[in-house]
């Protein structure tokens, strides 16, 4: 009889890791956007735009990068694949580094961090946006852009 408390307990216990290692698959490419490289180049006026915030955004994922001196940028962690919105943001005068209530980052990536932001946005108000705002804002841009799979260098946003 032991043998066949043996058998049972070794069956249950296979049974268990195999449910186990099943179900943390699909948890892990459960609602995973798939992503892609992207770098280009923002002009404002024909002139690099240093320091300006780039944002690719869809329903799902939003990419984000700051550009360079020469106005370049590569999105840290890549852009969905497909569709994207684009907006482009740059601020001259009071704290640059409160994060935007309407920011997609926040809203998508950690909802915690929108009301810390909103305590911040009042010194983000006293600063001027730079951009055009059918460029600047979530709400208001004209920007897209298709990501192919493969990723895109070059593209570029002359403002």
């Amino acid at each position: 009889m032991s043998d066949r408390r043996f058998s049972s307990w070794g069956f249950g216990v296979l049974c268990c890791v195999v449910l186990v290692g099943c179900g943390r698959e699909a948890q892990s490419t459960k609602g995973s956007t798939p992503k892609a490289p992207v770098s280009g180049t923002i002009t404002l006026g024909g002139k690099p735009l240093e320091g300006a915030e780039v944002y690719f955004y869809t329903a799902g994922f939003t990419g984000f990068a700051k550009t360079d001196a020469a106005g370049k940028y590569r999105l840290v962690q890549g852009a969905a694949i497909g569709a994207n919105k684009v907006f482009i943001s740059k601020l001259e005068g009071g704290s640059q580094n409160a994060a935007p209530t309407d920011d997609p980052v926040m809203a998508l990536n950690d909802p915690g961090q929108l009301e810390a932001a909103q305590d911040a946005n009042a010194s983000r108000s006293s600063a001027k946006q730079l951009i055009p705002p059918e460029f600047s804002s979530q709400a208001t841009t004209k920007l897209e852009f298709d990501v192919p799979e493969k990723g895109a260098k070059d593209v570029d946003f002359n403002l």
